[in-house]
């Protein structure tokens, strides 16, 4: 998949995009499931330690498949600034099954995308792609 939007070339590699998209799926799933309410984790220093240790253990994952997650900052603020705002610091109690929806509508290739959705996942798989330039990961060759 390839597009022209407002001067910028995003070519989409199927393969990188459901690996991403895993990665940000798992992110969510451990997010909830080691998030105990919103009196305990009330500090930013609360909240930024359980994001990061749910961020680590989904990084410790995809070092398993050889694939380097750990130094790329620039996705951890992207997905810390999305989650502290949308879900940590939300005053609705926003269930999993919305944050499933609306990163699986993102990383779903084969549906159309309306040009808000296809920034969206332009931008995250370009910061995802930062990580793609250490030679020890395996997604060089795809």
């Amino acid at each position: 998949m390839s597009t022209n939007n407002e001067g910028q070339k995003y070519k989409i590699i199927r393969g990188r995009v459901e690996i991403y998209r895993d990665f940000t799926m798992n992110l969510l799933s451990y997010i909830y499931a080691y998030y105990l309410d919103k009196e305990t984790l009330s500090l930013d220093e609360d909240i930024h330690n359980h994001f990061m240790f749910c961020y680590k253990k989904v990084c410790d994952e995809f070092l398993n498949e050889e694939i380097d997650f750990t130094q790329n900052d620039v996705i951890v603020e992207y997905f810390y600034t999305y989650y502290y705002h949308h879900f940590y610091r939300s005053d609705k109690d926003v269930q999993q099954s919305y944050f499933v929806k609306f990163w699986a509508s993102i990383f779903d290739v084969d549906k159309p995308k309306n040009k808000n959705t296809f920034k969206i996942l332009g931008e995250l798989y370009s910061k995802f792609d930062l990580s793609i330039t250490s030679k020890k990961n395996i997604l060089e060759l795809v």
